[in-house]
């Protein structure tokens, strides 16, 4: 059956398949030899395109470096180069328009330790305000950028920038100062970079060394560096630059050395790198650039656009085109013999249309129309084709206004020559009503020349009334929105904002656009938002509902409580659609919601701890609704709530306590009393014992003004009474202790002075007697008797000395109600200097005084014995190794005013220093004395509100510090 049919269309096309074949193998001979000779063309050409690729960029390189050479002329040439000097060099170069590409040209100085902080200073006198050398580790050596042109937003943040400190950078630098010439570095990140669009870098140096010199040993180039003029790059601009639309058919890839990886790409015209592709292009090459002591690997591969250049093309052009003629002869002769069929089909197509279709000549008159056409205008084809297409259905605006033809675009597409799509328009009935219409027009060309229009067009009354409708609801929803309360949202399944409000832009301070294309992660921080997410999976898996109490940062940086609530979108066949959403702030309420709580924490707090007694009673039945523990501790922890106070207590316990009780109910007048007599059952074992309570009956009211409840406060004081009494009964006690002790003393002192009166006459007798007995007696007297009366003689002194002390002891105490004076230390010290000037004199010492608080309230013969005493045991316990030095300070602290005395004399031991103001003591007994100075230095400090401290240590000095009980006097000028 198949081969019959075969047959016979073989037979009914013999001379359009023997015409294509004759043609098409003649063809695949053409292609053949043409493919070959295009393909070494093309080889050739790819291998001139990609040198040009490398000298382009080797070229524009060594500009740049040659560049480097005249900024290192300028600091040759120059003895100082200043900031302005720079910016005038590189304005003069316009590297912008002649170098494109470039990031800048700076200059870094190398700076020792020693001079850094004098550098920087220097710096920011020089204009740069905030310069500091970066980063602040401390390094054997510092480099900083201190010029840099353009001073563009990127390159300022360089300057200050130690490249030295960066292994990178400074192998570069290293290698260009060894060597004396231009050195890139390998690849870096600039510090200009600032998260935005970020490239690879690289950088250019070339040493300057000092004096203008050219050194030539490697060690005298080490010495005498004393900066870099250098560029940084930024590997995309620059290449780029370099680049341009030149090589738009070619892919390039830059690496950096000799190694070709995805960590050292430097640049590359497109995101997949094909060097590294198993699988190579037709065409490519791979070329090395050595500039600077380093070296790029340059990767170039043909792009389909190189491929397909006119002579690749042709061998597919004829190949293509003479298929296409085989296919023609034959299909000529087969669409001839079709014709009719498809005429009669196309007339099918065309009456069953559902769009309006019409066919105008030049003169814009219809010549066809269809029968979607006639009923959508309610014209006949007779009818329309009277006049001009345009009058009949295009004639007015639907505000009246004419319609002339020459604005029409329609009957305008024929001139022009332009075919036109999806035009909305307006068209005019038979019966004149207006409808909406969607219009596309095609020009008909024959031998060049627009001969016909073809014009289909659609009926969108229905959709323009239901898109108004859309943006009529849109607008108010949109109005409703941004005049609510309250932010509102609506977002997608996906969780993305769709819309926002007025109040969300405002809230958050982001725009419309910032906040649809960030959404929440502009406003909730990660941890926010993780539970966000949880929430909004959840509620999609069900499709429900959901609420979420979350923190979001308002556009001053406020973190505030929101309640974000939700409710699910569907459309109108009931698919899910997404979220609406409303955001309440409601930080205030959380604030309100944890003072409230805090308070009543605290108020649980207070009324469990606080150490007193705590009761409510309530109004209506007088039961106990409170009581804390205190209060229950008080009855033996029997059970007071939910009891009345006549069922809680005795009625020996509420003896005078119900009465009151009941008064406050009745009036609602407060009851306070204090040290209130009570008897209580503490054990409620039936056994009463007395109490004493500072008690409050405080009425609650309700909003009527009645007593809704009574509060009742109470603090034990029976302890209290009872300490009170005994108090009383040993103030008593100690009024007729006291005034016996001051009997006592008055006979003690007493004593002390008519002891040491009588005792002057017999001593003083003994004296005289034992002086003319030494006279009668001289010559006789041997060396042991003379001794021996010496000894009585002393003893006698030292009785007499001690007679005195006791004496002056009995005045100290006598000596407290003594009027006080303004007193100037150094006056009084001038007094004392006089009594002890021989012990000066004798020592050597020297006194040195630094009197800050100089006046003082003092009894005067009080200060002057302080003086003494503790100036002359300075001089008196002085230390044979060395010059005595006594010095004398005073000063405020606090309520006192401090008077130091320290000495570098023998010290004391810390073990002895508590005996230093009993009476009678001794600790150095080289030296003569009684023993009785430092304890009436005591005696009249503390008798006078002071105290006297002691800090020594043995062999380096003691120092002495007195605090005077009193604010210092203003010094009379």
């Amino acid at each position: 059956m198949n081969f019959t049919r075969l047959s016979s269309f073989i037979r009914d096309y013999f001379i359009a398949i023997f015409s294509f074949l004759l043609i098409f193998l003649l063809t695949l001979f053409i292609y053949s030899e043409t493919k070959k000779k295009a393909e070494e063309r093309s080889a050739k050409l790819f291998h001139v395109r990609a040198a040009q690729v490398t000298e382009s960029i080797n070229a524009r390189v060594q500009d740049y470096v040659q560049i480097l050479v005249g900024a290192r002329a300028l600091f040759i040439s120059s003895d100082t180069v200043e900031r302005r000097d720079w910016q005038a060099y590189y304005k003069g170069l316009n590297l912008e328009q002649n170098y494109p590409g470039i990031q800048g040209i700076g200059y870094t100085y190398f700076v020792q330790p020693k001079e850094l902080k004098s550098f920087e200073q220097r710096m920011r006198a020089d204009g740069l305000a905030n310069f500091s050398i970066y980063p602040a580790d401390p390094r054997s050596i510092y480099s900083a950028i201190i010029y840099l042109e353009p001073q563009d937003s990127r390159n300022q943040k360089a300057i200050g920038y130690d490249m030295f400190s960066e292994p990178v950078r400074q192998s570069a630098m290293r290698m260009a100062r060894d060597t004396r010439q231009p050195t890139m570095s390998n690849k870096v990140r600039l510090v200009q970079e600032n998260g935005k669009n970020e490239q690879a870098g690289f950088l250019i140096y070339l040493p300057v060394y000092k004096h203008k010199s050219e050194p030539e040993s490697i060690q005298q180039r080490q010495q005498l560096i004393k900066g870099f003029v250098y560029s940084p790059f930024r590997a995309k601009d620059l290449f780029e630059s370099i680049l341009g639309d030149d090589y738009n058919d070619l892919d390039i890839e830059l690496y950096d050395g000799n190694n070709l990886g995805k960590e050292n790409l430097l640049f590359s015209t497109s995101s997949t790198l094909y060097a590294l592709q198993a699988r190579k292009r037709q065409y490519y090459e791979l070329s090395t650039i050595s500039i600077g002591n380093n070296n790029w690997r340059v990767f170039v591969s043909s792009k389909q656009a190189f491929i397909s250049s006119a002579d690749a093309d042709l061998p597919y052009f004829i190949l293509w085109g003479g298929s296409i003629i085989s296919l023609l002869m034959f299909f000529i002769v087969w669409s001839l013999s079709n014709s009719r069929r498809s005429n009669r089909l196309k007339q099918t197509i065309t009456d069953n249309a559902t769009a309006a279709l019409f066919m105008m000549d030049a003169d814009g008159y219809c010549t066809f129309m269809n029968p979607a056409a006639e009923e959508m205008t309610g014209y006949l084809f007779e009818e329309i084709r009277a006049k001009p297409l345009h009058e009949m259905i295009h004639h007015h605006h639907p505000d009246g206004r004419p319609y002339p033809t020459e604005e029409c675009p329609i009957d305008r597409a024929l001139p022009t020559n332009n075919s036109m799509r999806a035009h909305e328009d307006v068209f005019i009935r038979k019966d004149g009503t207006f409808f909406n219409v969607t219009v596309a027009a095609r020009p008909i060309m024959e031998n060049g020349v627009p001969t016909a229009t073809i014009i289909e067009a659609r009926d969108i009354t229905d959709e323009k009334r239901a898109q108004l409708a859309i943006i009529e609801s849109e607008a108010r929803f949109r109005t409703m929105a941004d005049n609510a309360p309250v932010m509102i949202w609506v977002g997608d399944t996906w969780g993305e904002c769709l819309y926002v409000n007025r109040q969300w832009t405002e809230f958050s301070g982001c725009t419309f656009e910032e906040s649809l294309s960030l959404g929440w992660r502009a406003v909730v921080s990660v941890e926010e938002m993780q539970s966000y997410s949880d929430a909004f999976k959840n509620a999609i898996a069900h499709k429900a509902p959901f609420k979420i109490e979350m923190l979001m940062r308002r556009h001053d940086g406020e973190w505030r409580w929101v309640m974000n609530s939700a409710m699910p979108r569907f459309g109108g066949d009931g698919e899910f659609l997404g979220y609406i959403g409303s955001v309440l702030d409601i930080t205030e309420i959380k604030q309100a919601e944890q003072k409230v709580k805090q308070n009543a924490e605290l108020l649980q707090k207070l009324f469990l701890e606080v150490p007193a007694l705590v009761g409510l009673v309530r109004a209506s039945d007088y039961k106990y609704v409170l009581a804390n523990p205190v209060y229950r501790q008080l009855y033996g922890n029997r059970p007071l709530v939910g009891k009345t106070i006549y069922e809680a207590h005795t009625e020996i316990e509420g003896a005078g306590f119900f009465e009151k009780l009941n008064e406050v109910f009745k009036t609602g007048v407060p009851f306070s009393g204090q040290e209130v007599h009570t008897t209580i059952d503490r054990l409620s074992t039936g056994e009463h014992t007395e109490a004493y309570f500072n008690l409050v009956y405080q009425p609650l009211l309700d909003a009527s003004q009645k007593v809704e409840a009574v509060l009742v406060f109470a603090v034990e004081v029976t302890e209290l009474v009872a300490a009170r009494r005994k108090l009383l009964r040993a103030n008593d006690e100690l009024s007729e202790k006291n005034t016996e002790l001051q009997r006592i003393n008055n006979d003690l002192d007493n004593f002390v002075y008519t002891a040491s009166h009588d005792l002057k006459s017999p001593i003083a007798n003994m004296e005289g007697l034992i002086t003319l007995l030494r006279d009668i007696l001289e010559d006789k007297l041997g060396a042991e008797d003379g001794q021996i009366l010496r000894m009585v003689g002393s003893s006698i002194d030292k009785l007499k000395q001690t007679i005195a002390d006791l004496t002056e002891i009995t005045k100290v105490q006598k000596d407290l109600q003594s009027e006080v004076e303004p007193l100037s230390f150094g006056m009084v010290l001038t007094d004392v200097k006089t009594d002890v000037e021989r012990m000066v004199q004798e020592s050597g010492a020297r006194i040195i005084t630094d009197f800050q608080v100089d006046t003082i309230l003092y009894t005067r013969k009080n200060l002057r014995s302080i003086l003494y005493n503790l100036v002359s045991n300075a001089i008196k316990y002085k230390s044979p190794e060395r010059t005595p030095e006594v010095y004398l300070r005073t000063y405020q602290q606090d309520n006192y005013v401090v008077l130091e005395v320290a000495d570098n004399g023998l010290g004391i031991k810390k073990q002895q220093q508590h005996k230093l103001f009993s009476m009678f003591k001794r600790l150095h007994t080289h030296v003569e004395g009684t023993g009785i100075g430092l304890y009436i230095v005591k005696r009249i400090i503390e008798n006078n509100g002071g105290r006297i401290e002691v800090e020594s240590e043995l062999g380096k000095g003691t120092t002495f510090k007195t605090y005077f009980k009193q604010q210092p006097e203003p010094v009379q000028v």
